[in-house]
């Protein structure tokens, strides 16, 4: 009886992920510019960033929705800031309109189990405004989101005014 009890309980915690592991399929989008300084200057921290949650379960894709972004010079810039996470090219802006990304940086956390964005904004606080910077990054938005998620709590903050370079939307 004993280790049908414990046979139970493994059971129930491999179900339920007690793990630390996301339960739903989350990935964070960040949508980027090859020539964006700020876009630039973010690959070190996503690139921690990745390195932290993707064991976890999280997913991460870099989204090029510029027109003047090509297939070589997004491989470029994925080597020159060794980012371990896909890459893909939205030529037709169909994944930033979706996710009404506005610029680059800009990330979009999204749940595909329930079809919903969980946060969406600013990576963190330290761009105030287009080129200029704070000496002291304070909040870290997506990074606290993202525990959140782990540990299964809800988001406190779900929306941030990210800063960066303008996505020049096309007329399809």
């Amino acid at each position: 009886m004993k280790r049908l009890f414990i046979l139970l309980i493994l059971w129930f915690c491999s179900i339920f992920q007690v793990s630390g592991q996301v339960q739903d399929s989350i990935t964070v989008y960040v949508f980027l510019l090859e020539d964006c300084v700020i876009s630039q200057n973010y690959t070190l921290t996503l690139k921690k960033l990745h390195e932290q949650y993707a064991p976890k379960g999280i997913e991460f894709l870099g989204v090029f929705p510029n027109r003047i972004s090509k297939e070589s010079t997004i491989e470029a810039f994925k080597q020159t800031y060794n980012l371990p996470f896909n890459m893909k090219y939205d030529y037709f802006q169909t994944l930033a309109r979706r996710m009404n990304a506005t610029v680059t940086p800009e990330v979009v956390v999204f749940n595909h189990t329930n079809q919903t964005p969980l946060y969406q904004g600013r990576i963190d606080n330290t761009y105030f405004r287009v080129g200029k910077r704070r000496q002291l990054t304070t909040t870290s938005e997506l990074a606290d989101a993202l525990e959140e998620i782990i540990h299964q709590q809800p988001i406190a903050v779900k929306e941030t005014p990210p800063i960066g370079c303008y996505i020049l939307y096309e007329a399809n």
